[in-house]
């Protein structure tokens, strides 16, 4: 990415499904300075594999920039880190994934993601191979056993028996693409993984740190492994990964970063896991402290400033709430605007209202949905037990932002407001 000079180059550049690459470093804003420093400061430190590092946020706050910046904003990540940065969109389906999901997507990602010479990938891959049917040879024969217990009719007992021994899970190793690929594409080998290895999670773990031992012993370069886990707060039906299922994430044997959904914050205090926050502070009246540093975001991308107005910049920020994405996509669309409709060669007020106008649109049958939950999140800005589900689903939607700075505190999405009160 290059700093733009015309609307169009405004168009590509401000992409907010995209998050900042490691060699976009140049355009990286840090709004969150004090808490990156804490973040960062802790991980350097600790020497502890058990502890887990949550970050909590919900999408559009920059996680994803956040991570794929950490070597760039300190080197000493590079030298002592091995870091495995799976994007669960890419490994995992979006709603179907549990903890077995998550533990071979960190298999395939060593198999899949790694700089080893080919005698030495081949025999990771074998060993990973060879563990992974030990497993199911024992637990196929456990399910054959415990048909036969079963009211089972015989028909559908040979069934089961020849699925059971003669699985398709392995065949994924056959495939010409990646591991990680033809898991996520293959929805008979995901079901057939959690037939086997659902009440196996123990096994599995103790396979997967094998592996991971085996990787470091072929790598040979003293680098510990930092898994980075991101993106996991975009799926759906995760809550037992980030609760039930805690310990077996905090036995895996590397230093692990883990993205997990905002509304889950307060809640896994009580599994003694701390996350930290990437939100944006605000102050007594919910609005945003330091508007400084969202404008320095929309102008680190634009060359020729007399493409955008003062006017309009601060339009965009209003009605962004804070949320880096939203930002971004409001000054995109404004581009558009001004090439195809407005046949300008400047991005003014006018230009950012119709953008707004049109997210609006985007967002405005969501906000019919759920107008008594919004309604009580506009005047109130707290949320009880009851409110859970809707909570979830309009944090995920983009229809309420959480700010949470010593205490959670939860508003609209600016964009809304407007139809919203169209609908007291």
């Amino acid at each position: 990415m290059t700093k733009a000079q015309t609307l169009d180059d405004i168009y590509n550049n401000f992409e907010g499904n995209k998050p900042l690459t490691e060699d976009e470093y140049e355009f990286f804003i840090n709004i969150y300075d004090k808490k990156l420093k804490r973040f960062i400061g802790n991980i350097k430190r600790n020497n502890n594999k058990q502890n887990i590092f949550f970050i909590a946020g919900q999408r559009g706050n920059g996680k994803s920039t956040i991570l794929n910046n950490l070597k760039q904003k300190n080197k000493e990540f590079d030298n002592n880190y091995d870091i495995r940065h799976i994007q669960a969109m890419e490994v995992f389906k979006y709603d179907d994934i549990d903890i077995v999901d998550i533990l071979l997507g960190i298999g395939f990602n060593l198999i899949d993601n790694n700089n080893l010479n080919t005698e030495k990938k081949a025999l990771l891959e074998e060993e990973f191979k060879k563990s992974l049917k030990e497993v199911e040879e024992i637990n196929s024969g456990e399910l054959i056993k415990e048909d036969k217990l079963s009211t089972t009719s015989s028909s559908e007992l040979a069934a089961k028996a020849e699925l059971s021994v003669g699985s398709s899970f392995l065949a994924l190793f056959s495939a010409k693409a990646s591991l990680s690929s033809t898991y996520k594409a293959d929805e008979n080998i995901r079901k057939e993984a959690k037939r086997i290895y659902k009440f196996k999670n123990k096994d599995l773990l103790t396979m997967i740190n094998s592996l991971i031992l085996k990787y470091k012993v072929l790598q040979n370069n003293n680098k510990d492994i930092l898994l980075i886990l991101d993106g996991l707060e975009k799926l759906n039906s995760i809550d037992d990964i980030f609760t039930k299922d805690i310990d077996i994430l905090r036995d895996l044997e590397c230093f692990k970063i883990i993205t997990m959904p905002v509304y889950l914050k307060g809640i896994v205090d009580i599994y003694n896991v701390k996350a930290i926050d990437f939100t944006m502070e605000i102050n007594s009246d919910g609005k945003i402290k330091d508007i400084s540093l969202l404008k320095e975001v929309i102008t680190s991308r634009i060359e020729n400033l007399d493409l955008i107005t003062d006017e309009a910049i601060d339009l965009a920020i209003k009605m962004s709430g804070g949320n880096l994405r939203q930002l971004l996509e409001i000054v995109q669309k404004a581009s558009t605007e001004a090439i195809d409709i407005f046949e300008s060669e400047t991005i003014d007020i006018d230009e950012v209202q119709s953008a707004i106008e049109l997210l609006q649109g985007d967002l405005d049958y969501k906000t019919q949905v759920y107008t008594e939950f919004l309604h009580k999140i506009q005047t109130k800005h707290i949320v009880n037990k009851d409110d859970k589900t809707d909570l979830i689903d309009t944090l995920r939607s983009g229809l309420v932002f959480a700010y949470l700075n010593g205490k959670a505190y939860y508003d609209i999405n600016p964009i809304i407001e407007h139809n919203l009160n169209r609908l007291k």
